[in-house]
């Protein structure tokens, strides 16, 4: 059985991020570097995810498979919190409705993987 072309999602994240960004560069820099790192914020652990989640194939390795998104949800999780903790420690200037607007949006592509990852069309 073929893994799912899961990167599709994260490149999709990437592009809403990169389409943010450059939206709100005209309006604000400040406002497009918090969009920035808020797109981020939301990619990079989703990254990890998909890595640690499809890095076993096979039903022989389900146990493993198993494990392996445990680890990589609960890595999600941790990047998700440090990320969010770091920007709002050390960033300055920061706007915040940018940071989470931008963080919401790029979220929000995951309730399209099913089209993102739909298969070939026949």
């Amino acid at each position: 059985m073929p893994r799912p072309p899961v990167y599709r999602v994260i490149i999709a994240q990437a592009a809403v991020t990169a389409l943010l960004v450059l939206a709100l560069l005209a309006v604000d820099r400040v406002m497009a570097l918090s969009a920035l790192l808020g797109g981020l914020i939301c990619l990079l652990p989703n990254a990890w995810l998909v890595r640690k989640a499809f890095a076993h194939g096979g039903a022989r390795s389900a146990r493993r498979i198993v494990n392996s998104f445990y680890k990589g949800e609960a890595g999600k999780f941790l990047l998700t919190v440090c990320g969010f903790a770091l920007v709002f420690a050390w960033v300055r200037p920061l706007h915040p409705l940018a940071l989470l607007g931008a963080f919401a949006v790029v979220q929000a592509v995951n309730w399209f993987t099913p089209v993102i990852l739909k298969s070939r069309v026949s």
